[in-house]
């Protein structure tokens, strides 16, 4: 019991490693402060609050380079301009709002986990949707709401793309310097017990670093220098099979050598990446219908309470479940949340006593969103404390809460978004199930491999147009391979009886995933046409059999073994 509570209670005072955020932090602040500043001296005070509606979309794709912060950033605006565009459209009907909180949360969470766009993911989304809602049925006009929400998104593009014109490659070159910091922190490490942890982080790092590169377009830039941090990484590793760091065997040399190609191809059509995530079972879709459920639940229970505002219950329910991750993590970030939340009440609380004047309370919100973004990644239970003030100072002066009631309304919200959040990971546990999430990856895995075997046995890569589909297909392939170790471990930290067989089958499928990679850029083996041919065949089967209906691992294995011993011919 005692390691239970200390596993729980750890966290909220453990200051977590992770990349600098003062640039991200200042963007989001000033992209605040010019909305707010700029109304309230334009002598519109009150409507200054709704502005921040819109500013919320410079968080998202914060951290990613400029070039792609120049298509994330309007897209999240106009994202949140229709998810409040929704709640007004519903104003008065309060169970109604709650379902379109839903829609607007599901689609936004299924956006952002499969394009990997990342945090706040539907919470915002969710969160607008709700006070554009209560502020129409306040009688707040819909133009007004719009309106001002839009300059805020404006503020968030032209603000969140800035460093263009500051320091455009900054994002790239603080990635790649982290990623030879690391990878020489690999090479010079001389204890043993700590080489393993030292080589996952430089992998990490310049997974990190080719992602950040490729983004942002600079390979010219940057590709050569990463390429030879990258090459004595794979180097040391190939070096180091048989030796002391058992992880390191011969497959996993190859996965690296061949991952020093495959990092430069970039990211694959967003469309292709949707079209995978739709296809059930996969994770994306689990995440999507837990979001459904927890808003519904929450709101639902929020309603039955004749709650005013539940709208809060239902977005904090969101902020659980978006971003996916082990039920351990997720129970984890339910505990975090909640007592980040419990003592950001006790801080809004004493803002309420104090009554500050509205240029203080735009000095705060400001402050607060700079500190926000400064801590969490470092501590989440510390960040929240700051963000619950924050959030609730712009609802309640956009829908005009009565101060009175707000802190304990706003704590029962909280009990009842996270019960929700709990309720529906537990209930959903068997709707997911581990091992059935790996296996249906493997089988995208699958998939992708004979979208690449299929080119090589019918030579497509001898014209211009045919070798840019085939990069195409190694793009999917090397992303699913990589999203293949993340979903095996998250699988196998959930359920380790059940996934250890089908982990060791995964492990064989990357080997062959990672081998078919290396041989796409050897002349000599792309062009065993035939033998491409029969290892396509022999993996035919995989694909065809439903991933819902059981088969042991040792008899996925058993196939797998079979392509290997073809492949191993070239």
């Amino acid at each position: 019991m005692a390691g239970v509570v200390s596993e729980y209670l750890h966290p909220l005072v453990r200051w977590n490693p992770g990349p600098q955020r003062r640039w991200i932090a200042g963007r989001a602040a000033v992209a605040v402060a010019l909305p707010l500043i700029g109304f309230t001296v334009a002598g519109h005070p009150q409507q200054a609050f709704l502005a921040g509606m819109g500013v919320f979309a410079v968080l998202y794709g914060a951290s990613a380079p400029v070039r792609r912060r120049f298509v994330i950033t309007p897209l999240a605006g106009l994202g949140l301009l229709a998810a409040m565009a929704l709640g007004i459209a519903l104003a008065g009907h309060a169970v109604l709002a709650i379902v379109a909180m839903a829609l607007a949360a599901t689609v936004a969470a299924m956006l952002t986990y499969t394009l990997q766009i990342g945090p706040p993911g539907g919470f915002f989304f969710a969160l607008v949707c709700g006070i554009g809602n209560l502020a129409a049925t306040g009688g707040t006009p819909a133009t007004t709401l719009l309106g001002i929400a839009g300059i805020g998104v404006l503020s968030a593009i032209v603000v969140g793309t800035s460093d263009f014109w500051l320091r455009a490659h900054g994002v790239e070159d603080a990635a790649v310097t982290h990623a030879e910091h690391v990878v020489g922190t690999y090479l010079d490490e001389g204890d043993p017990a700590r080489v393993p942890a030292a080589r996952r982080a430089a992998a990490r790092a310049l997974n990190d670093a080719w992602t950040a590169v490729t983004d942002g377009g600079s390979d010219d830039r940057f590709g050569g220098r990463l390429q030879r941090v990258h090459s004595r990484y794979a180097s040391a590793v190939s070096r180091a099979v048989d030796g002391p760091d058992a992880e390191v065997t011969a497959e996993l040399a190859l996965h690296e050598a061949a991952r020093v190609r495959q990092v430069s191809l970039g990211r694959p059509r967003a469309a292709w990446s949707m079209r995978q995530a739709l296809r059930w079972p996969s994770e994306d879709l689990l995440v999507a219908a837990r979001v459904a459920a927890a808003t519904l639940v929450a709101g639902g229970v929020a309603l039955a309470l004749d709650n005013a505002h539940a709208y809060w219950a239902a977005a904090f329910a969101v902020i659980i479940v978006h971003t996916g991750g082990t039920r351990s993590v997720q129970f984890h970030r339910a505990f975090q949340r909640t007592v980040g939340t419990a003592a950001g009440l006790v801080v809004f609380a004493l803002l309420l006593r104090i009554d500050p004047t509205h240029w203080w309370i735009i000095a705060i919100i400001i402050g607060f969103q700079f500190v926000v973004e400064l801590l969490i990644t470092r501590n989440y239970a510390l960040a929240v404390v700051f963000l619950t003030p924050l959030a609730l100072l712009i609802s309640e002066s956009v829908t005009g809460m009565d101060p009175d009631t707000i802190v304990f309304d706003r704590a029962v919200d909280t009990l009842i978004g996270v019960g929700a959040a709990v309720v529906v990971l537990v209930v959903s546990s068997r709707l997911g199930r581990p091992e059935l999430l790996l296996r249906a990856h493997a089988r995208r895995v699958v998939l992708a491999l004979d979208d690449v075997l299929a080119d090589l046995a019918e030579r497509r890569t001898r014209t211009d147009e045919g070798m840019a589909a085939h990069l195409d297909h190694c793009k999917q392939l090397y992303v699913e391979l990589l999203e293949s170790d993340r979903v095996a471990a998250r699988a196998h930290a959930d359920a380790p009886v059940a996934v250890a067989p089908y982990r060791r089958m995964e492990q064989s499928l990357a080997a062959i995933g990672y081998q078919v990679l290396g041989a796409t850029w050897n002349p000599r083996v792309r062009g065993q046409s035939e033998l491409m041919a029969r290892a396509r065949e022999e993996l035919s089967g995989l694909a065809v059999h439903p991933v819902t209906r059981h088969r042991s691992a040792d008899e996925i294995t058993a196939d797998l073994r079979r392509v290997q011993t073809i492949l191993a011919e070239a």
